[in-house]
């Protein structure tokens, strides 16, 4: 490891730490519902996964959000991170969301074309998508919150050039439906998998 790339990755975790614990203490001073702020550490953490890609090299970047993930097991174990981990519903997406990325990093090969489509979608098709079912107070999806899913995918698809219009459609309708019916938030893994692998071969 050069110095540089040493004082990349350990910015880097330093930003992890003071993001989430920045959205653990909003969460605790105003008393946000963690529903509502479980969507924003989803959005800060596929934004903050999409920057290491940027700065780091494919080893680098394994090891710092591979080492993310353990470091949040930790944290949710000590309770520090209530922001997140404190929801009524049985979910276990906040721990395997690790398992979505390096997996849709695994499959895209190193083309960004590839994953970058792919963690932008779950970061915010299903993040609002969620929202939706959080402001309606909706312990279920719902057909809103799928709409809403579908159209930002097919937004983030057509405006990063993934795919032509006609296949931006079909792989949209198709996340869509894969974020419907994976339960227990395994969405947060089967969307990624799933966009990396559409993507790779359509």
């Amino acid at each position: 490891m050069t110095a540089t790339e040493f004082v990349i990755v350990l910015a880097m975790a330093l930003l992890f730490g003071v993001v989430f614990a920045s959205i653990e203490i909003i969460k605790r001073r105003w008393n946000i519902s963690p529903e509502i702020m479980r969507r924003v550490a989803h959005i800060a953490s596929g934004l903050l996964v999409l920057l290491d890609y940027v700065l780091l090299s494919p080893v680098f970047f394994i090891a710092l959000v591979g080492g993310g993930w353990f470091a949040f097991f930790a944290a949710s174990k000590l309770k520090l991170l209530t922001a997140v981990n404190d929801v009524a519903r049985r979910t276990y997406g906040q721990y395997i969301l690790t398992a979505g990325y390096l997996g849709a990093f695994g499959i895209s090969q190193f083309e960004p074309a590839v994953f970058v489509p792919s963690v932008l979608i779950v970061t915010f098709a299903d993040s609002f998508a969620g929202l939706v079912g959080t402001l309606i107070r909706s312990p279920r999806r719902t057909m809103l919150g799928s709409l809403v899913f579908f159209v930002i995918a097919l937004g983030l698809l057509i405006a990063t050039g993934a795919a032509p219009v006609l296949v931006a459609i079909g792989v949209a309708a198709t996340l869509t439906l894969i974020e419907r019916v994976s339960p227990l938030g395994l969405d947060n893994v089967t969307i990624p998998v799933a966009a990396a692998l559409l993507l790779l071969v359509l």
